[in-house]
């Protein structure tokens, strides 16, 4: 069996294993679904400082909303990781990243319709 780079690649691989999309997802800076969550919460750091959005988006979309963070890293540093338990922490990760970006695209719009 082949290993995979999980630090170069795009998106993860069809002979892939659950081991490697969960470090993938996990330690991939540019692809990877944490990446994308970190970017979000940076986004939202950012417009909580300017005050368009009050202190409590970091809570509920921002930074210290890490709980399928949380379970991915446990995932990525498991021996062997559950294929249910992956696809239903990847799915929440997914689904929070687009809360948090349809919040901040709000934020954003309400911006420039008062400009």
């Amino acid at each position: 069996m082949t290993r995979v780079n999980i630090f170069f690649a795009h998106t993860t691989g069809r002979n892939w294993t659950n081991k490697d999309i969960a470090k993938f997802h996990y330690f991939n800076q540019g692809h990877g679904l944490n990446a994308q969550k970190r970017a979000t919460d940076l986004e939202i750091d950012k417009l909580v400082e300017e005050g368009l959005c009050k202190s409590g988006a970091i809570i509920a979309y921002g930074g210290l909303n890490y709980f399928y963070t949380d379970i991915l890293r446990d995932l990525a540093t498991k021996k062997r990781v559950d294929g249910i338990e992956l696809r239903v922490c990847l799915e929440g990760l997914k689904r929070d990243i687009e809360k948090a970006q349809a919040f901040i695209a709000e934020i954003r719009n309400t911006q420039t319709e008062a400009v």
